[in-house]
């Protein structure tokens, strides 16, 4: 049973750990930012539930089930950032080439 635990703790901590570097390297993208503070209070949650439930049986299945659903949360709001990023760019790409006038060659040549 303390392989389990230690495990859990394990998982619970890396998984704050990856809402850390996510939210990092979120650089003000709220989607993602919103993506890593669940994984950060979700991995917290399970640390606590850990620690704090009499039963380690109990304490086991509330730390993986809160785990579980705080890296799906992660991962679905870093997915959800990373697209509407791509999205931002490609728009910002379309802009800058509709905004690029194009210089007659008489013009440009002098004649």
């Amino acid at each position: 049973m303390d392989a389990w635990i230690w495990g859990a703790v394990v998982l619970a901590i890396v998984l704050v750990i990856a809402g850390g570097i996510a939210w990092w390297l979120a650089r003000g993208c709220v989607l993602t930012m919103i993506g890593a503070t669940g994984a950060i209070v979700g991995g917290l949650v399970a640390l606590v539930s850990l620690v704090l439930l009499l039963d380690p049986e109990v304490g086991l299945r509330v730390a993986f089930i809160v785990t579980v659903g705080s890296g799906v949360w992660l991962l679905a709001w870093a997915l959800a950032g990373g697209i509407r990023g791509q999205r931002l760019l490609r728009a910002e790409e379309r802009a800058a080439a509709e905004a690029a006038v194009p210089v007659p060659v008489t013009i440009a040549h002098g004649h």
